[in-house]
């Protein structure tokens, strides 16, 4: 059973799904970027408990200007703690990988596993910054040195996508596999409420997300005790393979699964593998 809810933290609403009952161990999915909470599908495991939380400004999540992964992510603690979890299994997708990634540095003696899909690598990195995408160098030129232009490029976005959500959608589903793209035909109420959800507040969730992905750090240390499972398309052509690469240099993998057929959204026709593999 799915349930919305909400915690009040310092005023602030921080809107999250929970999928089955509280358990002191949790799987923690971090969603991808212009995307929200809703968008994972129901696990044939009904006695595992999934979260997944907007990030500010995302769906019911109030807005907060210029945040840190480091903010959200100790807000999203706190309400684990509150519910007495001991135990967090992560799984974050496209920009929720980077959030996990962080997530595990922050939190080690709760993470127990780390499985990544079509994950990003941190953006603003010595290690990483030959590898970055012509599209994130322009998000992150945007985000950090023209922040009046970032406003009205994801103002624009979230108006386009509110006014023409079918067009939108079939304009970007025409790049997919037919796999990813016959999942998303299949369930579109769940893919519906996800896109609106993150293009909420006229595309301030998305911009103050931009904003806090593109922030300068070091590399990521996560402790060699975590297991990390890869999970990457072969035909994805919004995060490159190169990534991959990194992972292994940096983390101990465990296990790397190059799919064929498949692109940035493999995780819909293969979220019941993904789970599997880490319960």
């Amino acid at each position: 059973m799915l349930n919305n809810e909400i915690a009040n933290i310092d005023g602030k609403q921080l809107a999250y799904i929970r999928f089955n009952e509280w358990k002191n161990e949790v799987i923690l999915f971090f969603h991808g970027f212009t995307s929200s909470k809703e968008c994972f599908p129901e696990i044939r495991e009904k006695n595992k408990c999934i979260l997944s939380f907007d990030r500010p400004g995302i769906g019911e999540s109030s807005v907060v200007e210029y945040y840190s992964m480091e903010n959200f992510l100790a807000n999203t603690y706190e309400v684990l703690k509150s519910h007495n979890v001991t135990s967090i299994k992560l799984v974050g997708h496209s920009a929720g990988g980077y959030y996990a990634q962080l997530f595990a540095q922050m939190y080690p003696e709760t993470v127990k596993s780390l499985s990544l899909i079509s994950s990003m690598a941190p953006l603003n990195c010595p290690k990483t910054r030959k590898i970055v995408n012509g599209q994130w160098k322009f998000i992150s030129f945007l985000s950090l040195r023209a922040k009046m232009f970032s406003r009205i490029y994801f103002k624009q976005m979230a108006k386009s996508i509110n006014e023409n959500y079918e067009k939108q959608l079939e304009k970007n589903m025409r790049f997919l596999p037919d796999v990813e793209k016959n999942f998303m035909k299949e369930n579109p109420q769940m893919i519906k409420k996800s896109i609106l959800n993150a293009v909420a507040n006229e595309g301030l969730g998305v911009l103050y997300d931009a904003y806090a992905l593109c922030q300068k750090r070091e590399a990521i240390k996560i402790s060699p005790t975590i297991p990390v499972y890869i999970w990457h398309g072969i035909e994805d052509t919004t995060i490159p393979i190169s990534f991959v690469k990194y992972f292994e240099s940096e983390y101990a993998v465990k296990q790397v699964h190059k799919l064929e057929q498949v692109g940035h959204m493999l995780y819909l026709p293969y979220w019941n593998e993904i789970i599997e593999e880490i319960i």
